[in-house]
């Protein structure tokens, strides 16, 4: 279930900011658009391989660049698992972020520092990116946030994946969020609990305040 990483040593290419056209979608991705690179190439090469193996169209690279000599070390190239694991968590870019921590034996994937990461690096901290064939939906929006990864790239946008003909569409779940509990599709209630805090006051006694 977990994809090994690829070494690759090449120098990092900073992405280049393109002018967008006039019917580019405008306020959400106002200012946004770059070249395409090698590694969004292969995110969408993923995700086609993905849809000829039977699952959805959906790919993902993440990189590793070490800060100090500004190079590519290793990248990770996953795919959609839903149908595959009968899991509906296992979208491409968690997928491949799940990977990528559990090799580098780290869950901070925006500062990787050397004495704790489980693979080499020349410099004492490194950084992980992440490219997908597609805009991430709000749960893997969240897991790229969770690990920390300063960069995201993607191609196709959510309106073009919930075209009819296609048929992935997050409206609902990005309407739920914007709702108040009790307005929600799915039925929320709060049960208050006299343990609820206990685990919080265990954390703190703790000291483990890094997470």
């Amino acid at each position: 279930m977990f994809v090994q990483s690829k070494p690759v040593e090449e120098p990092y290419t900073p992405l280049t900011k393109l002018k967008a056209p006039p019917n580019h979608p405008g306020h959400l991705y106002t200012d946004i658009l770059v070249e395409p690179n090698r590694w969004i190439e292969e995110a969408c090469e993923e995700a086609r391989m993905s849809v000829e193996a039977g699952g959805g169209p959906f790919g993902a690279v993440l990189i590793q660049v070490d800060d100090e000599t500004d190079r590519v070390l290793r990248y990770w190239r996953d795919r959609n698992h839903v149908t595959e694991y009968k899991d509906p968590t296992a979208h491409a870019e968690v997928s491949v972020i799940r990977s990528a921590c559990r090799e580098l034996d780290v869950y901070d994937l925006g500062t990787v520092m050397r004495p704790e990461s489980r693979l080499p690096q020349a410099g004492e901290t490194s950084h992980c990116e992440i490219y997908s064939s597609c805009e991430p939906c709000p749960m893997c929006y969240a897991a790229i946030k969770w690990a920390r990864i300063p960069v995201m790239v993607f191609s196709a946008t959510r309106h073009e994946a919930s075209h009819p003909d296609v048929g992935f569409s997050d409206k609902d779940v990005y309407e739920d969020l914007e709702k108040n509990y009790q307005d929600r599709d799915t039925v929320v209630r709060q049960a208050v609990c006299t343990k609820a805090l206990d685990a919080f006051e265990a954390w703190k006694r703790s000291g483990n305040l890094r997470y």
